[in-house]
């Protein structure tokens, strides 16, 4: 954590006791959280034991977010933005200064509109996927939601944070269309069409009239967005599930080349999923049920496992949507490809009509189908507790090339880390059709010093490891945004330097999130 100075004169906890006592007038006294409460806020998987809590506010509308971003200017009392603060595995709603209040969206849950005739949304921070979802199962709208790993987070901030789901439409940043954004000042903006009054191009047409400027507010602490448009897939007339599983480990790259060209050629329309054995034991867990030794689960232990549970070394999953004639012959396809590969086996299952795939929220038990289906879930929470049950985790997940013999060389590399520290391998690759994202996770037990201190040296090896073949996670732990951001030093860190510039002029106060992705303003890096 980086800790804050304010200006000559100031005294940190003063300014922002000052800041919560005003707030109070704004948002109504039970809105701001003190952090001697237990409302007050943390990350539930900490990777530094022994983190207090601290104090947030809570605005019910735009407007009252206008308002505390002019009184956090006044009184110079830095605010970290979040929409749910369910972003685990990454912090949570932690800040990473400890003078910082959290400006906590939760409240702002209003879903502004469902259009199922042009496919688009438009829902303020506080909108769950659940909420989302239910919403458009009670009205009846034929449009597919694209939902991530556990449906309780917020539709708005998974996009902005560039968090993806698992249908034709899980890249969720890609589908931003016009945002509405309090700036720094508290000034209010509308990008795109909908800088217009009197338009409903907003969430219609992501371009506008000059540059464009929804890319500024992703990954970004130039604003606090406080709604978004966001589109929507149209009910497929049948959808299919299907599954390749292989038998031998070392054929992971024939799988990673056959599935990526598959998705460049559209065959399969979303981001396959390829998932390792451990993957499914933490599933079927704990681990206690699987292995009750010390270090990571040896590879005949493996080996036994996946007899078991009938499921090959890789387990890759795929969605195919739309026309029932189109999903037949796309389903053809892909078993050709993969018909003169031995060890390789696809098996799917196809749901026909409205209704027909309707049945599949109900049939389908395994989550990653389930998520393919558009349907959120917190079925992966029951992985928390994996290895003991007050667990927690860790994610490290580097943007690798779709190279299947690059993806082997690196897989190799992070194994023998894993074994080295004594963790178990979780691999669950999301596909795409010229990258995927390399997904791993260390879980831990929470307040085991000896292991966090393990799971903190793994993951720093992770990121060195990416860093020299030249990849990057596409989103970081609050504890390593420094870290990672320093990473891009292309002429210089020319990209951070630019992206300091972007702050300090329309953030000189540096009140909105500071250090978020590695962005300090001014009054931090000068030392004040």
């Amino acid at each position: 954590m980086t800790e804050l100075s304010v200006g000559p004169g100031l005294d940190v906890e003063d300014a922002r006791e000052d800041f919560l006592r005003r707030a109070e007038a704004i948002v109504g006294a039970e809105h701001v959280i003190r952090p001697e409460t237990t409302e007050g806020y943390r990350d539930p998987y900490p990777l530094q034991p022994g983190r207090s809590p601290w104090p947030g506010v809570r605005p019910a509308d735009t407007a009252e977010v206008q308002a505390l971003v002019r009184l956090a200017n006044e009184t110079e009392t830095p605010l970290w933005t979040f929409s749910r603060g369910k972003n685990l595995g990454y912090g949570g709603p932690e800040p990473r200064d400890r003078a910082t209040v959290a400006l906590d969206l939760g409240r702002m849950n209003r879903i502004l509109e469902v259009d199922d005739r042009l496919c688009y949304a438009v829902v303020e921070p506080g909108v769950t996927f659940f909420d989302l979802f239910e919403h458009i199962q009670e009205r009846g709208l034929k449009v597919w939601l694209s939902v991530p790993a556990l449906g309780w987070g917020s539709v708005l901030g998974n996009a902005l944070d560039r968090g993806y789901g698992m249908t034709p439409l899980g890249d969720h940043s890609k589908q931003i269309c016009g945002m509405e954004v309090v700036l720094p000042d508290g000034e209010l903006l509308r990008t795109g069409m909908g800088a217009m009054d009197g338009t409903d191009l907003g969430p219609i047409f992501q371009g506008g009239f000059g540059p464009t400027l929804d890319g500024l507010f992703t990954q970004s602490n130039l604003g606090v967005v406080t709604r978004i448009g966001l589109w929507l897939m149209p009910w497929p007339e049948v959808y299919v599930n299907g599954e390749v599983t292989v038998e031998r480990e070392e054929d992971l790259p024939q799988l990673i080349d056959v599935l990526t060209r598959l998705r460049r050629e559209d065959v399969i329309q979303n981001n396959a999923l390829c998932g390792n054995v451990v993957r499914a034991v933490t599933m079927n867990g704990p681990r206690s049920r699987w292995y009750q030794g010390e270090g990571s689960i040896p590879p005949e232990r493996l080996e036994e496992i996946r007899q078991e549970l009938g499921i090959g070394q890789w387990n890759a999953k795929f969605g195919i949507y739309g026309d029932r004639g189109m999903a037949e012959r796309r389903l053809e396809i892909i078993r050709e490809r993969f018909a003169d590969l031995e060890g390789f086996t696809v098996t799917a299952r196809l749901y026909e009509g409205a209704e027909g795939a309707r049945v599949a929220y109900e049939d389908i038990a395994d989550r990653d189908r389930t998520q393919m289906a558009g349907v959120p879930t917190l079925k992966p929470l029951d992985t928390i507790n994996y290895v003991a049950e007050n667990g927690g985790h860790i994610d490290a997940a580097p943007i690798l090339p779709a190279r299947g013999e690059e993806v082997w060389d690196f897989y190799q590399e992070v194994k023998e880390l894993y074994t080295a520290y004594g963790f178990d391998l979780y691999i669950g690759y999301h596909l795409y059709p010229r990258h995927m994202v390399h997904v791993t996770m260390i879980y831990f037990e929470n307040d085991n010093e000896e292991m966090l201190g393990r799971a903190r040296e793994l993951y720093e090896r992770l990121l060195d490891a990416a860093r020299r073949r030249g990849y990057a996670p596409y989103r970081s732990h609050v504890d390593y945004m420094d870290r990672i951001a320093a990473g891009f030093d292309f002429n210089d860190h020319a990209v951070l330097r630019f992206q300091e510039r972007l702050k300090d002029a329309v953030d000189p106060a540096g009140i909105l999130a500071p250090g978020k992705q590695g962005v300090w303003p001014a009054r931090y890096r000068d030392g004040r």
